[in-house]
C-alpha cells in the first residue's frame, strides 16, 4: 500500500532505486511468510474486489456546531 501511495505522490513513477527498495522489502516479507500465509495472500489478491455493501443505509446530515448530533444517521426503512 505504501508503494502505491508513494507512486501516486510522485505522479505515477518512482526513481528506480526507490522502487527497488520497496520491491526488496516486499520480497523479504513474502519469504518470511509461511506457505499457508502466502496461499492466503494470493487468494485475497486474486479477488476482483473486496466485498462491501453498495448502500450503507446511512445519510449525511447538516450539523450545527454545539449540538450533540452525529454527522451521519441511519436511514430507517418503512415496513
Amino acid at each position: 500500500m505504501e508503494l502505491l501511495l508513494e507512486r501516486a505522490r510522485a505522479g505515477g513513477d518512482l526513481q528506480e532505486d526507490e522502487e527497488v527498495a520497496y520491491v526488496d522489502e516486499l520480497e523479504r516479507c513474502w519469504w518470511a511468510m509461511t506457505n499457508a500465509q502466502q496461499d492466503e495472500a494470493e487468494r485475497i489478491l486474486s479477488q476482483s474486489s473486496l466485498e462491501a455493501p453498495l448502500e450503507l443505509g446511512e445519510r449525511d446530515t447538516t450539523v450545527t456546531p454545539g449540538i450533540k448530533q452525529p454527522p451521519r444517521r441511519k436511514v430507517l426503512k418503512a415496513v
